[in-house]
This record gives structure tokens, C-alpha cells and sequence, in this order.
């Protein structure tokens, strides 16, 4: 497996080095809300599920706290990569993602509302012996190369599409 430095210096010499697919399977479980998502060759599995109130049995996070945990978790990998490329030491790193929504408009009880989260507030703290300048630079590079934070300011395009087959 190679290393960081060699990842980033095989992309630099040829950037088509750098194009990856990434493929994810979610699957509904018979429990309540319950999803399995199956992601990477490993395969990782993950259980996504809802709240009792929500008709969930609360085995998992929701897909939207998932959410808040993919920014938070893209943000500080994003900043370690930087860290390596700028040499910035990072001693300590948290990331608080914040998310309102009302879930109304989910449930279409008023159209005239967002159906996800109307804010996103990442509060990101950090602790290195690097000064502050070096910081407010690295975090400038992080905000502008996360790919959660991209896609989510609506960047990419979600096109779904769907297959029907009739149960007998």
C-alpha cells in the first residue's frame, strides 16, 4: 500500500492517477428504519437507522446526523492532507457539525420549506504550535478542497434514478 507522499507525488506527476468510482450499496432491513450500507472492497459495514419517533429502533446514526459525521470526518482528513502538503503540525483537531432542519417539510406539510438541513454549522478546533496565520492558510486550503463540503454546497449534481419490479 503506499504512502501518502507517494500518493500525492503519482497524482502530481500524472494527474489521471487521481480518478477513482466510488461505489456504496445501501440495503433495507425488515427493522423499522434500519438500512445496511455496504462501502469500499473491504466491504465496511454500516447500519443507518432513525429514532424511535421516527419509527426507527435507533440502532444507528440517521442518514442526517450521517451527514453532519461525513462533514466533520472529510473536513478533518482534508486537514491532515494539507497539514502533510503545507508541513503544518496538527497536535489536536474536533469538529462539531451542526445541522438545523424542521421535518415538516419531509413529511410535505409545508412545500414552501426546505426537506433537509436549512443550516449547517461546522465549528472545526484546533490545537498546533503553528502560528495562527498558518492555520487561518491551511483552513482556507481545507474549506476549498473538502469534497463533503463541495458536494454539499450542491457542486455535483444528484441524479437518481430508479428500477421497478413487481413483487409476485
Amino acid at each position: 500500500m503506499p504512502s501518502f507522499k507517494e500518493t500525492y507525488d503519482n497524482i502530481k506527476a500524472d494527474i489521471t492517477k487521481g480518478e477513482k468510482n466510488f461505489n456504496v450499496e445501501c440495503t433495507m432491513l425488515k427493522d423499522g428504519m434500519q438500512v445496511e450500507i455496504k462501502m469500499g472492497a473491504k466491504p465496511h459495514l454500516v447500519v443507518i437507522d432513525a429514532p424511535p419517533g421516527l419509527d426507527g429502533a435507533d440502532m444507528g446514526p440517521s442518514p442526517l446526523l450521517a451527514i453532519l459525521g461525513s462533514i466533520g470526518a472529510c473536513i478533518i482528513a482534508v486537514t491532515k492532507f494539507w497539514a502533510k502538503i503545507m508541513d503544518v503540525q496538527i497536535d489536536e483537531m474536533k469538529v462539531f457539525s451542526r445541522g438545523h432542519i424542521n421535518l415538516g417539510a419531509i413529511f410535505g406539510l409545508d412545500e414552501n420549506m426546505l426537506p433537509g438541513y436549512d443550516k449547517v454549522e461546522p465549528v472545526i478546533r484546533i490545537k498546533s504550535p503553528a502560528p495562527e496565520e498558518k492555520i487561518n492558510e491551511l483552513m482556507e486550503k481545507v474549506f476549498t478542497h473538502c469534497p463533503v463540503i463541495t458536494n454539499f454546497g450542491g457542486a455535483s449534481a444528484i441524479k437518481p434514478s430508479f428500477k421497478y419490479r413487481k413483487s409476485e
